[in-house]
């Protein structure tokens, strides 16, 4: 490994026990790792496996377990010199057996996904982006995504964990415990570091995880835990549990390799994988952060990089209506004779801030009085505790209401938010099949859609005297004149044989995902001539 960047302590330095030396050099030598100083055999690293992933926060019932999909040629490449850098290459198909809940489920083919990041050695500046080929084909910036992919970096394997260590220097700590040698260490930044105190900061927050690691009696790494902060969950346990060390290289180099990896949040497996082939014997990678992707992120020329802003374009649908829409998720506001009810907070709480801003913006001097959440899931509830904050009673789904009391009873201390800095407490009241919003001129009626595999709690919204239907998730439009899809969708298609169940007169669609729409729009994607 290269050296700790802006550090002057290393696994050879005088600030460093002994104690805490002697255990990373047993936990790296377990490992095949060879210390010199701060410095390993370790450069590069590639494996490959198969298993399962599941998409965290999208269960088909509040509290239930993530739903999975199968993930074949996985293959991943790490660089831990400067520029350090990963890129995770997988096959991602539909499970065996029913399929029910979010993610992107079904898939109507396998899907190639290749995510890559890169974390520059001097500024610790952090690139994501996607790609369709490896190292080159379609690049799509992922900036959001820089931050998990950099954890992701340091705990994909054990190799890792332990530079990860040896890098945090005099802030590493061992102990002995039941269960084995405990290290402990702050996922360290140089540039959120100062004076042993950590910004508080969205930027900085891997900086202030303190990671927990788990020795065995060889000296092996057995787990890896750390809490981080989930703006559903709050500080959310994370986890990783390496077992099944094997020498899995062609060459039989000696150097160990779990052959097994999982990795928890939220309590559940988020990836399963069973390691077939590991290369550590310096193999050649190359990762380099495409122009585009640096453009994006305001580095390119040397220019600081920018901060991600949120967006939120209003659009006026109908009188006092009016559709909020971002890059991905979507909110819709309704103005009454003296409150507005707000269809939806999602993702987190800079957006549903910036939600809240376009609402009083547009339809100033009257509160939010209700704020309707269209399912459990975790992109478009990430955001309900800031808008509970705002003083808005949230309606959902009566199921999720158990689920979403208990979940905000949750500590939010590694990143405190609007909720927790008010000492408010979120009111939150439960629709079993209808309920109907009104003041006499303007009316709301909400419905439980049944039928549905992607989730077991939706709601949908109903403007009789507009037309105007709201929906999340089951029907998201394509581009403007694209063709109808070859197979219907099956949650589509749901979605119309409810309206024409419910007998709904609708004539715009508002979905929570793409673009305004007209009922047509839908026949015509489910292959159907108007009723």
């Amino acid at each position: 490994m290269a050296a700790a960047q802006g550090r002057d302590s290393t696994i050879a330095g005088a600030t460093v026990p002994s104690a805490v030396r002697d255990t990373l050099k047993a936990a790296g030598g377990a490992l095949g790792m060879e210390f010199r100083g701060n410095a390993d055999n370790i450069i590069t690293a590639e494996f490959w496996g198969s298993g399962t992933m599941y998409s965290f926060g999208q269960a088909f019932l509040p509290g239930g377990e993530w739903p999975a999909s199968k993930v074949a040629e996985y293959h991943v490449s790490l660089d831990y010199s400067a520029p350090m850098s990963m890129r995770v290459d997988y096959v991602r198909s539909n499970p065996e057996g029913q399929i029910r809940g979010g993610g992107g489920l079904p898939l109507p083919a396998p899907q190639r996904v290749i995510q890559v990041v890169s974390i520059d050695g001097n500024t610790r500046t952090k690139f994501a982006w996607n790609e369709t080929e490896p190292g080159g084909g379609a690049i799509t910036p992922a900036l959001a995504a820089a931050r998990d992919r950099q954890f992701q970096f340091w705990t994909m394997t054990p190799h890792a964990v332990i530079k990860a260590a040896v890098d945090s220097g005099d802030l590493t700590k061992v102990s002995k415990t039941a269960s084995g040698t405990v290290i402990t260490f702050p996922l360290a930044d140089a540039s959120c570091r100062d004076a042993n105190v950590f910004k508080n900061t969205p930027d900085c927050q891997n900086a202030r995880l303190l990671l927990t690691v788990t020795l065995d009696a060889k000296n092996l790494v057995q787990k890896v835990e750390t809490r981080s902060n989930n703006p559903v969950l709050g500080d959310m346990v994370i986890e990783t549990i390496y077992s099944d060390y094997k020498d899995l290289s062609e060459a039989k180099s000696g150097k160990v390799f779990p052959a097994h990896i999982v990795q928890k949040q939220g309590g559940f497996p988020v990836l399963d994988l069973n390691i077939t082939k590991v290369d550590l014997d310096y193999p050649s990678i190359y990762i380099k952060v495409p122009d585009s992707v640096r453009a994006a992120a305001g580095q390119q020329l040397g220019f600081e990089p920018v901060k991600l802003t949120v967006k939120v374009d209003a659009n006026k649908v109908a009188d006092g209506v009016w559709y909020l829409t971002g890059d991905t998720h979507h909110s819709v506001a309704v103005e009454f004779k003296d409150y507005v009810a707000l269809v939806e907070c999602p993702q987190d709480e800079p957006r549903a801030m910036a939600v809240i801003a376009a609402v009083k913006q547009n339809i100033p001097n009257k509160p939010i009085r209700y704020v309707v959440n269209s399912h459990h899931h975790f992109d478009h509830l990430g955001g309900l505790r800031a808008c509970a904050a705002e003083g808005a009673t949230i309606l959902t789904q009566a199921a999720n209401k158990p689920y979403y009391e208990k979940i905000w009873t949750q500590p939010h201390t590694i990143m405190p938010d609007r909720l927790v800095k008010e000492k408010k407490k979120g009111i939150i009241e439960g629709v079993a099949d209808k309920r109907v919003l009104t003041d006499g001129s303007r009316t709301v009626e909400l419905y439980k859609l049944t039928g549905t595999n992607h989730v077991d709690t939706m709601l949908i919204g109903y403007l009789p005297k507009e037309k105007v239907l709201i929906e999340a998730d089951v029907y998201t439009p394509g581009p403007a004149n694209a063709p109808a899809p070859a197979r219907p969708s099956p949650e589509a298609v749901n979605l119309y044989d409810q309206i024409q169940r419910l007998k709904l007169d609708v004539q715009q669609i508002t979905p929570l995902h793409g673009r305004l729409v007209s009922i047509d729009d839908l026949r015509k994607a489910i292959g159907r001539s108007s009723d």
